[in-house]
């Protein structure tokens, strides 16, 4: 989870428990109707796959991004070693 805001996943894992937990007491009462509990469900897990695929873009994004600056941070450093040589040799 590191570079994910926390608080954004707390807040959805929190949410989704709340739901599952309407959605088992909905299932023991005798007038609950099943298409409902299904149709929320489903609506419930397909917010969590979409979650976790946002989740997992985002985390690849961050990892090329920090890949690239560091690529770019290490060829900038060698040429300002080589800059500041010609400048003592001169």
């Amino acid at each position: 989870m590191q570079g994910i805001e926390p608080k954004v996943h707390t807040n959805l894992t929190s949410r989704m428990e709340y739901f599952r937990v309407l959605l088992q007491g909905a299932v023991e009462e005798a007038d609950a109707q099943t298409s409902d509990i299904l149709v929320k469900i489903s609506e419930l897990d397909e917010l969590y796959k979409d979650y976790l695929l946002n989740k997992r873009n985002l985390e690849k994004s961050i990892k090329n991004y920090r890949e690239y600056h560091n690529d770019l941070q290490r060829k900038v450093t060698v040429r300002l070693r080589e800059l500041r040589k010609k400048a003592r040799e001169k």
